[in-house]
């Protein structure tokens, strides 16, 4: 008995080990197979994605390659227009009457205009509202596409630059002219006069405008004022005669009452 035991122990131990070894085995075997699956599966998927990405390329190519039929290249492509906001139209700042000089809502500012003016034009601009400022009682008011000089409401001059020229307009005035629209009933309003610099002469020119412009106010303000003082004086005669005409009605009166 004791002789048996030592060939059953070894007989356990070939089984426990051919038992380890097949456990082993199989463990090894699962391994495998699902390195093989997963490498199969990766394979898979990329030929897939080959796949996808030559049919995608195939569609793309078939697309560019398909022509347009003549009756739809004739045909007017219909856009959906979107309406533009209307705008508020721009009301024109300090215009002042109707000789006013306008430009487009786009146009440069005189500011703007002055800056493209050759150095020589520039003299010449300078040179005019210096003449024109030299004159007493001349105030200077700036607007954005020209400047006003004037004495009280009487305009001396009015500067602008169009289309690269320096433009200035006068508003003589006529005695006989003025003297007819004031006695008439219609509305009269003299029209201006303008001149444009395309020669260095026309500087001198405008300068004996504004001479000539500065003394025809001056003669009409005398002229208002002795109008003023015809008016006063006729007036103080008409005072007088009615307080005459009263004064010998009253004595009439009392002549009246002492008879």
């Amino acid at each position: 008995m004791e002789a048996l035991l030592p060939a059953v122990i070894i007989v356990f131990m070939v089984f426990l080990c051919s038992l380890c070894l097949f456990a082993v085995v199989v463990m090894l075997r699962d391994i495998i197979r699902e390195n093989a699956k997963s490498k199969r599966e990766l394979a898979r998927e990329e030929a897939l994605a080959a796949i996808d990405t030559a049919q995608l390329a195939e569609i793309i190519a078939r697309a560019a390659t398909v022509s347009v039929p003549e009756e739809a290249k004739d045909e007017p492509v219909v856009e959906e227009v979107v309406p533009e906001p209307v705008e508020e139209p721009e009301v024109p700042a300090a215009v002042e009457d109707e000789n006013a000089v306008t430009f487009s809502k786009q146009s440069l500012t005189i500011e703007e205009r002055y800056a493209t003016l050759s150095t020589e034009y520039k003299r010449y601009f300078d040179d005019i509202i210096k003449h024109a400022l030299a004159k007493e009682g001349v105030r200077e008011l700036k607007y954005a596409n020209y400047y006003d000089y004037k004495i009280g409401s009487y305009k001396v001059l009015r500067i602008a630059i169009k289309r690269g020229e320096i433009v200035c307009e006068f508003q003589f005035l006529d005695r006989d002219f003025l003297d007819y629209a004031n006695a008439s009933n219609v509305k009269i309003k003299q029209s201006s006069s303008s001149i444009r610099v395309s020669e260095p002469s026309a500087v001198g020119a405008i300068k004996d405008g504004i001479d000539l412009v500065v003394n025809q106010i001056a003669e009409d303000k005398e002229h208002k004022k002795n109008l003023a003082r015809e008016k006063r004086r006729e007036k103080r005669r008409k005072e007088r005669e009615e307080a005459a005409q009263s004064a010998g009605q009253a004595e009439k009166m009392e002549e009246t009452v002492n008879a």
